[in-house]
């Protein structure tokens, strides 16, 4: 037993030094473009289960009282940025300063409104988004039909401004941002997508013109895929075809991933050509851990990093596990709010944030 023992305890260095190593090459990621080098995505997306198993590997050092200890703590802290972007801990609060004015943004992919459950969300959403006193708010997702169409939304919104941005061939889906305050300019940011879409508009708030951009980047349809392997019939085949399946489903995660990265560099030329106090929010379909999200934040801030609380999800699906969206700001804001509840009228959870310019 004691050599069974010592033998595991040897067997434990090169795992924590391979650990570390993935640890290394999921942090250089977000620095990856996924048309350089797909292998470093995929493993930028495994973050999670990288670091715990850096974390499993932390504890049985410490148990043991050895220098190896270092290496897990070395993987962990290379991505506490990683872990900064998913849980937080704010404790002092932020209050609107008299005089300022309140600069409250909802971003939601609605999912054309439509619930899982299949019933018309509007008029839910709408009344939340009334009483939250959101003044701002980006549909990602965006869908009229003949008893709401944009007008109508703006009054349940009690926004009367409004801009949207269709679909490629489409009078109904879109983008559409809704503002309690003048629109006074709005564009399409062209993805080259029939199914995925960025907008800007430009706002007036007090003397100062701000610019808000959405975005609904390329869809991993990650969970339809998902449930091909849970399929019963999937179930009895024989390895040939499961590793079909699962050869599909990476081919088609690489090929999105390297769609949303060069959406992403397009999304980013409209932010280095903006001169005015910016915000960006929306669902990138990407983790804090990608490329995506790493080059479209640039210099801008994280508003769950500056005022967020606790873990953080905006996707209701594989177990609450991603935060795939998000609200980006520059310098000239002070941002005093963040939160994203958990609501049954989309895929996704709203995220919620207040700021006032500095």
């Amino acid at each position: 037993m004691a050599a069974l023992r010592y033998f595991f305890s040897l067997l434990m260095v090169p795992i924590s030094l391979i650990a570390a190593g993935f640890s290394l090459i999921a942090y250089m990621a977000g620095q990856t473009n996924p048309n350089e080098s797909i292998f470093i995505t995929f493993i930028g997306l495994a973050m999670p289960v990288i670091l715990t198993i850096n974390l499993l590997i932390l504890i049985y050092w410490i148990i043991k009282k050895k220098w190896w200890i270092i290496i897990p703590i070395a993987a962990i802290l290379l991505n506490s940025g990683y872990l900064a972007s998913i849980f937080q801990v704010t404790i002092s609060s932020s209050k609107l300063p008299d005089g300022k004015i309140p600069i409250r943004i909802a971003s939601y992919n609605a999912g054309k409104f439509k619930s899982w459950e299949h019933f018309e969300t509007q008029y839910y959403i709408s009344e939340f988004l009334k009483n939250d006193k959101a003044n701002i708010i980006c549909f990602q997702e965006y869908r009229e039909n003949t008893k709401i169409n944009a007008d109508t939304l703006s009054r349940l919104l009690n926004c009367p401004h409004h801009a949207i941005a269709y679909l490629p061939g489409s009078t109904t889906l879109g983008t559409g941002i809704f503002s309690k305050y003048p629109i006074l300019q709005f564009g399409k940011i062209p993805l080259a997508s029939q199914t995925n879409d960025a907008m800007w508009v430009d706002i007036q708030t007090g003397e100062t013109r701000i610019r808000i951009i959405s975005c609904h980047l390329q869809t991993t349809n990650f969970s339809k895929k998902r449930r091909l392997l849970d399929d019963p019939v999937l179930q009895n085949a024989d390895i040939q075809q499961v590793e079909d399946v699962v050869t599909d489903i990476s081919q088609e995660l690489a090929q999105n991933f390297k769609i949303r990265a060069t959406q992403a560099q397009i999304v980013r030329q409209v932010i280095d050509t903006t001169r005015i106090p910016t915000i960006v929010c929306g669902d990138f379909n990407d983790t804090p851990s990608s490329y995506t999200y790493q080059y479209i934040k640039g210099d801008l801030k994280d508003s769950f990093k500056t005022r967020g609380n606790g873990y953080a999800y905006t996707f209701r699906g594989i177990h609450h596990l991603l935060r795939i969206d998000f609200i980006l700001y520059s310098k000239e804001f002070k941002c005093i709010d963040y939160y994203s509840p958990e609501k049954e009228w989309s895929d996704h959870n709203p995220i919620i944030s207040e700021f006032y310019l500095k």
